[in-house]
């Protein structure tokens, strides 16, 4: 029997139900559509974009609706087609304020002029490979939303030999993942063959826990004769999607502190990230949907392809709706459980990185007391960077920064194994990732 490889800490959050994901697994993706988008213009990482339509115009499917700005602009275009209803603030998960673009359906689905399609992904000119990208607004669907085309640009004096696509999907409750690789797993090898040409780069892996027996089959028969393709079946542990773990576990290589994966020759994507990377070279098609898992307390937990835009509300009431008393709802968490965000409202719209909706109960959400570190050491066995949790959090609670920092703070992934696993309640993830803002804070306001 081959052992399977894995990495130092991590979790099994919620092992006895196959980490909340027993409802949605087998459940095949379905379309919706939405009566309103609600495009937000800062969907990437990097600056928001610049709105180049007004309230009353009519937009087409896959329309620029918003024009990149600097070096990690991305272009955000319309994913439906009929008339803007506003240009202005929204609230979206992380800030009350953010700018979008409104639009309501007409239904029509009516697209707008695209640019040429390169067509085959063995058989394109390579060079216009990332401009199709960058062109087609993709950035990361896996959470980070750094815009692919940067992540692509592979500077003077760097290499990549390894491309390694993150189909670990090790976060509870989402299947999002799971499901495109049954049902596009010719899309996926297409999008990682694309970006192996893109960069001249001889090996591509498709890393998929263990969990996914059919997709770890799917995947396999999709890469049968791609040139340089394979596919990794990993143990199943959280956070086995963390790109360090990933690149680690997959080429034995492991991340300097302070360093990128590029500085090992690696370049993690995502599978989604790699299915719309083959919709824009193949199609032409910007990023416009992607599936989402909506699960939890709702009367049918499904994988929904989503406009980009569509409210929270309307993916809930494709699914039925919440499943209990309003004084028993918890909170409604955009992610799983052990990286999402708690949503504000119901009218926040999905953006290209949200990958998943979930629905708690008021006993699941509410938030236990933090009691005395016992001095355990479980946080150290968990972190997966190999940090002292419990000194971190002592040196986050006094506010000093630059022990924090010479510790390795902003090492810190933030996948809350530390939290998890923590007997005394410790809120320590929260913690660090208050602090790794506030140094960040500190560091453009210094470069300002």
């Amino acid at each position: 029997m081959t052992m399977l490889k894995t990495f130092r800490g991590g979790v099994h959050p919620l092992h006895g139900d196959h980490e909340g994901k027993a409802q949605t697994r087998g459940e095949p993706t379905r379309a919706i559509e939405p009566k309103t988008v609600t495009l937000l213009m800062g969907m990437h990482l990097g600056a928001p974009s610049e709105p180049c339509v007004k309230a009353g115009d009519r937009v087409k499917l896959g329309q620029v609706v918003g024009t990149p700005v600097g070096f990690l602009g991305l272009p955000v275009h319309a994913s439906v087609s009929g008339e803007v209803l506003s240009v202005g603030p929204v609230q979206s998960v992380s800030a009350p304020n953010a700018l979008a673009v409104t639009i309501k359906n007409d239904f029509r689905d009516e697209w707008a002029e695209l640019p040429a399609p390169l067509g085959s992904v063995e058989d394109c000119p390579a060079d216009q490979i990332v401009p199709a990208i960058r062109a087609a607004g993709i950035c990361g669907m896996g959470g980070a939303a750094f815009p692919t085309h940067v992540k692509l640009a592979v500077k003077e004096g760097q290499f990549c030999d390894t491309i390694i696509l993150n189909g670990a999907e090790c976060e509870t409750h989402l299947t999002c993942d799971h499901r495109l690789m049954l049902e596009n797993s010719d899309r996926v090898v297409d999008g990682l063959r694309a970006a192996m040409r893109a960069l001249n780069v001889p090996r591509g892996v498709i890393a998929i826990e263990d969990n996914k027996p059919d997709a770890i089959e799917a995947m396999r028969r999709a890469a049968e004769g791609r040139a340089g393709v394979e596919v990794a079946a990993l143990h199943t542990k959280y956070p086995q999607g963390g790109e360090k773990q990933l690149i680690q576990v997959v080429t034995g290589r492991e991340v300097p502190s302070g360093k990128l994966p590029l500085d090992v020759h690696v370049i993690v994507m995502n599978v989604g990230t790699a299915a719309a990377v083959a919709e824009a070279v193949i199609d032409g098609k910007p990023l416009i949907s992607r599936i989402t898992t909506v699960t939890g307390h709702v009367d049918r937990p499904s994988n929904l392809r989503v406009r980009v835009g569509t409210p929270v509300r309307e993916l809930l009431e494709a699914c039925g709706g919440i499943s209990l008393p309003e004084d028993r709802v918890g909170k409604v968490v955009m992610g799983g459980a052990m990286t999402g965000f708690p949503c504000p409202g119901l009218e926040v719209p999905v953006a290209k990185a949200n990958n998943g909706i979930v629905v708690y109960d008021a006993k699941e959400a509410r938030e236990t007391e933090e009691t005395p570190c016992i001095r355990c050491g479980r946080c150290v066995d968990a972190c997966p960077m190999g940090l002292n949790p419990y000194l971190l959090k002592h040196l986050c609670d006094a506010g000093d920064m630059a022990r924090a920092q010479k510790e390795c703070v902003m090492d810190c992934i933030v996948c809350g194994s530390c939290s998890y696993i923590c007997p005394a309640h410790r809120h320590l993830t929260q913690t660090f990732k208050a602090m790794k803002d506030a140094i960040a804070a500190e560091a453009k306001k210094g470069k300002g």
